[in-house]
């Protein structure tokens, strides 16, 4: 079995904002779903990264722990949003202080679990009895227009809406609110969407050799024309989930 490139986004702790657009709008749909205030929660961030979904739940958390498996992301987070506690964690693992999370959140986070019924199982071991977890994350369909340039699928492995609920529930979780939108995102060229991809750490594909990837900047930009360039297929979803 072919294995596939991962994603490295502790190379680009000091370059993800500037190229993450569509994860911003991501923790600002997210965000539309917090409640006005979580002072007395106890509340746990997965992925933080940079900060951009952090900067949010820091106005209205004073009891925040934030995590992320990259250190130089959690740098990056700390010097932008001073105040939480910090620590490194891995996301796919059993969590700490486990039965005691009022809160949960993760941000353009759970579409990179390979086992993402095993993961959130793991963050539903950790809620306390009446926590609930708050999520948003890309489904299928995204980045088709990528994928059908260069043949074969990305690091992620795309599942749709349908295929999400049943792994909630596989996991225990009961959905609360559950909902998805799909945008096409433009770029001045097949280049820029190539340079963004990769600004934020995402492995798209294999290594190109030069030739290649300009055969597959031409290709793109012949097959997926937009007025201000080219165009790119992301579906966002968020979901509030709550122990069955």
């Amino acid at each position: 079995m072919q294995t596939l490139p991962q994603p490295r986004f502790a190379d680009k702790a000091e370059s993800y904002d500037k190229h993450a657009l569509v994860q911003m709008e991501a923790a600002n749909w997210l965000a539309e779903w917090l409640p006005e205030t979580a002072k007395n929660k106890k509340t746990l961030e997965l992925g933080a990264g940079t900060g951009l979904f952090t900067r949010q739940l820091f106005q209205r958390c004073n009891n925040l722990t934030c995590t992320d498996l990259s250190s130089e992301m959690l740098q990056v987070c700390q010097k932008q949003v001073p105040g939480p506690n910090y620590i490194e964690q891995d996301a796919w693992s059993a969590l700490p202080h486990a039965g005691t999370w009022d809160l949960i959140t993760a941000s353009s986070l759970l579409q990179w679990s390979s086992n993402p019924s095993k993961t959130l199982k793991h963050w539903s071991e950790a809620l306390s009895p009446n926590g609930r977890i708050l999520t948003a994350f890309f489904i299928d369909p995204t980045l088709t227009e990528l994928e059908n340039v260069i043949g074969e699928p990305g690091p992620v492995q795309w599942r749709n809406a349908s295929t999400w609920q049943k792994i909630f529930e596989s996991a225990g979780l009961h959905t609360l609110r559950f909902e998805w939108k799909t945008h096409c995102y433009t770029f001045a060229s097949a280049m820029d969407l190539w340079k963004a991809l990769h600004g934020t750490g995402a492995t798209v594909s294999r290594q190109l050799k030069p030739s290649a990837l300009i055969r597959f900047f031409r290709d793109y930009e012949t097959r997926f024309p937009h007025p201000a360039g080219i165009y790119s297929t992301w579906t966002i979803c968020r979901a509030e989930l709550a122990k069955a």
